[in-house]
């Protein structure tokens, strides 16, 4: 014996879904639109700051790339579409000590000749508190590709118009192979470097 729907609930079955349909596609369009549409900044190149912390000879040294561009796609409320892509030109780090900026655009650091750009992109974002957010991303630094992850606050203004997004994270110089020959011991250059930021945005 074989069973077959009465017409009547067809009937009912094709009338719930044509009536579904476009709530479905409504909250479809909601969600994509939601997701395409972080808020898309500027940042102010004369007030940002990208700076490095190492370590030599057992005492820190800082410095700081003078050329950067960073863009930023980001919304508090809409992670999911939030983007962050920053293009360093690593020959122009500056650490106040002419010699060792020269050593590190040649060959055994950045080799800023062979690739002039370290690049950094992100777009997977949590919040871990009130105003407090982690960006997971990937560092290519002398044409290596390795995750970073990056800790970062944002702080609107009142009116909207403008922010501050500070942050840090913390690299491992010889994943990226910087530091060749001697200096990839690490008894007189310490592995780790520490990076913070500091971008004022603008819409």
């Amino acid at each position: 014996m074989t069973l077959r729907p009465s017409p009547s609930v067809l009937g009912w079955a094709l009338a719930a879904s044509l009536a579904a349909a476009p709530a479905l596609a409504a909250t479809t369009a909601t969600a994509s639109t939601a997701s395409a549409q972080a808020t898309a900044w500027t940042a102010v190149a004369a007030s940002s700051s990208i700076e490095f912390t190492g370590t030599l000879a057992g005492g820190d040294f800082t410095g700081r790339f003078q050329r950067f561009v960073a863009a930023v796609a980001f919304d508090p409320v809409n992670l999911a579409g939030s983007r962050f892509r920053v293009v360093i030109e690593t020959g122009s780090a500056n650490t106040a000590d002419a010699d060792r900026d020269v050593a590190l655009a040649g060959s055994e650091f950045f080799a800023a000749s062979s690739w002039p750009k370290a690049t950094y992109d992100a777009d997977q974002f949590t919040m871990t508190g009130p105003g407090q957010f982690q960006a997971r991303g990937k560092l290519t630094l002398r044409g290596i590709t390795r995750d970073v992850p990056v800790t970062f606050t944002f702080k609107p203004t009142a009116d909207g118009r403008s922010a501050t997004l500070s942050g840090r994270a913390s690299v491992r110089r010889l994943d990226f192979g910087v530091g060749q020959g001697e200096w990839q011991d690490t008894k007189w250059l310490g592995d780790e470097v520490r990076v913070r930021f500091e971008l004022t945005l603008r819409k």
